[in-house]
């Protein structure tokens, strides 16, 4: 995040100009990541803006091709910049939000894992995720990121709500992979 190497790091803890916050058992220095935005902030001397990303999904190629990922993109990026994020990068998928690999999501999981970002915005949660979305979030929390949904709730915060919306994506899951088997199975 500094730019530099291991050896100033040390030079700097030896000379009293960045002390470690506390080390590890291996001896190995660590540093808060506050502490060392504030360094930067300092060192730029310019007003400090959080890094954001967006990220955006929609389940098929149709829904692509007629411009929804686009236009989750684009309402996503106006609310980051009027909240005066700066935008670092924007990560997007085309696949079932129960699909636990895809391209777009693991980038954004790795970039987050070195801290090249304070913030993630989707425009709801099940374009993240359908299931484990608080495996997500406590995963990026782990890196010091926040996630913000623009719209926390499609339906009413009742457990029978959450529960209807839980089964619906099962079943439109699994009406998909129905769906490509049937057109990918030869007529018998």
């Amino acid at each position: 995040m500094l730019g530099v190497s291991t050896k100033t790091l040390r030079r700097w803890d030896k000379k009293g100009m960045l002390n470690a916050d506390f080390r590890t058992s291996g001896n190995h220095r660590r540093y808060e990541k506050g502490r060392i935005l504030n360094l930067i902030r300092k060192k730029s001397q310019k007003k400090y803006r959080q890094q954001c990303v967006i990220y955006s999904r929609v389940s098929s190629s149709r829904q692509k091709k007629s411009g929804d990922l686009k236009r989750q993109e684009s309402m996503i990026e106006a609310r980051a910049i009027s909240r005066g994020y700066k935008i670092y990068r924007k990560y997007s998928d085309v696949g079932s939000g129960l699909n636990d690999s895809r391209k777009g999501l693991l980038k954004l999981l790795k970039d987050a894992s070195l801290g090249k970002f304070e913030v993630v915005m989707v425009n709801y949660k099940d374009r993240l995720a359908r299931f484990g979305l608080n495996i997500i979030r406590e995963y990026l929390n782990s890196w010091n990121v926040r996630l913000e949904v623009i719209h926390p709730h499609i339906v009413d915060d009742s457990p029978h709500a959450e529960l209807i919306t839980d089964l619906t994506s099962i079943l439109y899951s699994f009406m998909g992979k129905l769906y490509r088997m049937r057109r990918t199975t030869p007529d018998q």
